[in-house]
This record gives structure tokens, sequence and C-alpha cells, in this order.
């Protein structure tokens, strides 16, 4: 008798604890999503390459003519590029996006040269205008 309800108890318990480690592990797995930067400046500035930034973290050393490829998770993010040997606060201008879960948002980044200087910027694009740009791209795998 003691055997059984003992046997009894253990397999409880054993479900018990499968079940909560299960409930624990898919609460903690983040849905990613990705975020591609596209940079296809022209001339201007295509010698030196882009130092883009996602929430103040370096994520890649963009070329020209190339796009990079970044999980991040979903909801607001921070976006922007250093260029040659600019400081955060110098003439950075920062785009907020917002990311979807299970979807994929496309930031291209411009480089406008003035009589004054230049001006770097982001901006959220269009799937559609996306895809026309980045069959004349490359992707850039070596980030860093």
């Amino acid at each position: 008798m003691k055997i059984i309800k003992l046997s009894k108890f253990l397999i409880i318990a054993f479900f018990s604890i499968s079940t909560l480690i299960k409930a624990q592990e898919s609460a903690s797995i983040q849905k990613k999503s990705k975020v591609y930067f596209l940079r296809s400046t022209g001339f201007v500035g295509s010698g030196s390459s882009f130092k883009t930034y996602i929430d103040g973290e370096l994520v890649c050393k963009l070329g020209n003519k190339k796009y990079s490829i970044h999980e991040v998770s979903g909801g607001k993010h921070e976006c922007y590029v250093l260029f040659g040997g600019m400081k955060i606060n110098e003439k950075v201008e920062k785009c907020e996006i917002e990311v979807q879960e299970n979807k994929i948002t496309y930031v291209q980044f411009f480089l406008d040269n003035g009589i004054l200087g230049f001006k770097i910027y982001c901006k959220e694009i269009t799937e559609e205008d996306a895809k026309k740009k980045i069959e004349k791209m490359k992707e850039d795998v070596k980030c860093l």
C-alpha cells in the first residue's frame, strides 16, 4: 500500500514539476524580429563605413551599397549612425522605430552633403522599396 501511494505521489510530483518548467521556458522565450539596415549613399562618403547603433549598442560598421540584418525584440528601438570621427553629440539624428514581433523592419541611412557640412539620418522604409534597393546591394555578414 505504501509503495502504491509513494509511486502515485512521485508521478504527480513529476508532472507538476515538468509543467512548471515548461511554463517558465515559454514565458522566458522572447520572439525575435529582424531589422534590416540599408546603406546606399552614392559617391559622397563611400570610402568610410557607417557605425550603426541600436539602442546605444554598436551593431555594424556598414559599407556603402550594403545591408545588414539584426535580431531585436519587439517594441520601440532607437537607431542612429556615426560617420568618420563623429561623436554621439555631433550632428547625430536618431530615429525611433517600432518593431513588431516576427516582422521585418527596414531602415535606410541617408547622407546629405551641404555647403556647411553633411547630415546623416535614418528613416524606416516600406518592404517594397527595401526589396528593390536590396537587389542592388550585398549583405554585410562581417559587420564588426
